[in-house]
């Protein structure tokens, strides 16, 4: 099945993203003024979301995480995890402006090296304590090391403990007598954590050898051109899927997700993603954020047509890189109160590192923690 999406996206693309066309400097100092407090330059044409595109759903939101850069970053939490973002103010600009912003923020970054690209996530799963008054975030962390060149990746999954979400969850728990453990859907969640839950090594029964639908040694071949990436990803998708369409430009825009946040992306990749995210229909502006750790930034939403739910993705304001990403329910129903958060991503860690994962086999049973991180019974180490 073939996806003809240059022809879709030729006719609305604004002039002055063609890879053609040399990119006025105006152009760039507009994208980074409708964000900052820089003074803006004259204004050009408009920057336009595409219309008369099908719109696409948006893969699994804990499988989406958020990066810092290719250069040599270490995030540290500066709040207690679980705090649930809200937007603060509207950033002036459209979602679409906001991420061609972050584009000309991140595609500044120095470029790093070294053997393995190492990334340290929190995760957050939502669930409801029944007939309690509160919520609890149920907690993980989950490391990854990448050898792109060599497309092997070994992971490690971490139990956090759980914790109530939010401060007012945190109240309503107190408010319960403080239980230390919850029986929920068959499951019983710990306020303690339970150390590691697994690790994998390549060559393993539970090997990885590539991560989403992109393998990690085609990292270095995609384009930096947003058009250009576009193709490429769709030609990779229509190879190795047989799905309709609107499944096939599913599984670009995820790609494109994961390219934008964990993946070992160089700076002009990472930004190219963003500049295809950014002609997305329905992307918008949530303006200034707190992330998960009590960071501030801003963030932008895709919207998901066959799912009641959107993914937000949240970023550095002064460097453009992601600080996080949430899923958050769109509508009332089975899946819970419009505004509510289901799930989110905080990294902690993103680097190229030269120090090799602490196993060389996958785990059979759960053991002792070792390597980077710290003490897992207590509030992460910040």
């Amino acid at each position: 099945m073939k996806n003809d999406i240059l022809h879709r996206l030729t006719a609305a693309r604004p002039a002055h993203l063609d890879p053609a066309q040399p990119v006025p400097a105006p152009v760039r100092e507009e994208e980074l003024a409708t964000v900052t407090d820089r003074p803006r330059a004259t204004r050009g044409a408009p920057v336009t979301v595409r219309p008369n595109r099908a719109h696409r759903p948006l893969l699994s939101g804990l499988a989406l995480a958020a990066a810092v850069s290719v250069a040599l970053v270490v995030i540290t939490d500066t709040a207690p995890e679980g705090a649930v973002s809200a937007p603060h103010s509207e950033a002036s600009g459209s979602g679409s402006e906001v991420l061609l912003a972050a584009a000309s923020h991140v595609e500044q970054q120095q470029a790093g090296s070294g053997t393995y690209w190492y990334v340290e996530e929190h995760l957050g799963s939502l669930r409801e304590v029944p007939g309690k008054s509160y919520t609890v975030a149920v907690r993980t962390e989950q490391r990854y090391w990448t050898a792109a060149a060599k497309n092997r990746q070994w992971s490690q999954l971490l139990d956090l403990g759980s914790r109530p979400a939010t401060k007012a969850d945190e109240e309503a728990w107190k408010a319960d007598g403080s239980p230390t453990s919850w029986h929920l859907e068959g499951e019983t969640l710990t306020y303690a954590s339970k150390g590691e839950i697994q690790h994998d090594a390549p060559g393993g029964k539970a090997d990885i050898g590539t991560m989403g639908d992109l393998p990690l040694r085609l990292l270095d071949t995609l384009p930096t051109d947003e058009k250009a990436l576009r193709k490429r990803l769709s030609a990779l998708v229509d190879k190795d899927y047989n799905a309709p369409v609107e499944i096939l430009d599913r599984i670009v825009v995820d790609t494109a997700v994961r390219l934008a946040t964990t993946l070992p992306s160089t700076p002009a990749l990472r930004a190219a993603a963003y500049r295809l995210l950014a002609a997305e229909p329905g992307v918008r502006s949530l303006g200034d954020v707190k992330d998960h750790t009590g960071r501030t930034g801003y963030a932008v939403a895709l919207p998901s047509p066959h799912e009641a739910v959107e993914l937000r993705l949240i970023f550095d304001k002064s460097t453009g890189m992601p600080l996080g990403t949430e899923t958050v329910v769109t509508q009332n129903g089975e899946g819970g109160n419009k505004g509510k958060p289901r799930a989110y991503t905080t990294i902690t860690s993103m680097k190229w590192t030269e120090d090799a994962p602490p196993f060389t086999t996958d785990s059979k049973d759960p053991g002792p923690i070792s390597g980077p991180g710290g003490k897992l019974d207590t509030e992460p180490t910040r």
